[in-house]
């Protein structure tokens, strides 16, 4: 399921100025360099290393904001949640794609079908998924270290000889 949310924002006339100046910035800024910002383009803040570098297509919203704004329009801010495949979504946990269609089947994992056939599964979901395999792995090598920490080297031979031959 896509989850989005709307926001409606509307230009401020206490800011026309502030706007102007950020619209003119942005139009000189591409009238010398170009489409994309070369050199790096900043937010700063008050303080001396209060900075930080906008990524092209922050600076590319950014700038139809103001572009908005500065002719009186309103703006809307649309958010979704990004979807995958099934074999997306296997290859970032790294797992077979038969392995998440069986954790879907489970209930380990959520999707939804929005189509007729094709599972989709939220990023988000995945992500947090992943996250949450890790931390079951850590805290069973934490478990099982704690467990055999005081196991000899020829034990721990022994160990393994049996594992391997019960593969």
């Amino acid at each position: 399921m896509s989850t989005a949310s709307a926001e409606i924002v509307s230009p401020v006339q206490a800011d026309a100025d502030g706007l102007a100046n950020v619209l003119s910035f942005i139009e000189a800024h591409e009238v010398r360099h170009g489409t994309s910002p070369e050199p790096a383009v900043f937010l700063s803040g008050g303080g001396e290393h209060d900075r930080v570098e906008l990524t092209e297509q922050l600076y590319e919203v950014l700038k139809r904001v103001a572009h908005a704004f500065s002719h009186g329009q309103s703006i809307s801010i649309l958010t979704r949640d990004q979807e995958i495949s099934t074999q997306q979504a296997a290859e970032i946990l790294g797992l077979s794609r038969p392995t998440v269609v069986r954790l879907i089947q489970d209930g380990e994992l959520h999707a939804h079908i929005p189509g007729a056939v094709r599972r989709k599964l939220r990023l988000a979901d995945v992500l947090a998924y992943r996250e949450e395999l890790r931390a079951r792995r850590n805290q069973f090598i934490t478990e099982s270290s704690a467990e055999f920490a005081d196991t000899d080297a020829d034990e721990v031979a022994e160990l393994l000889a049996e594992a391997k031959r019960k593969r």
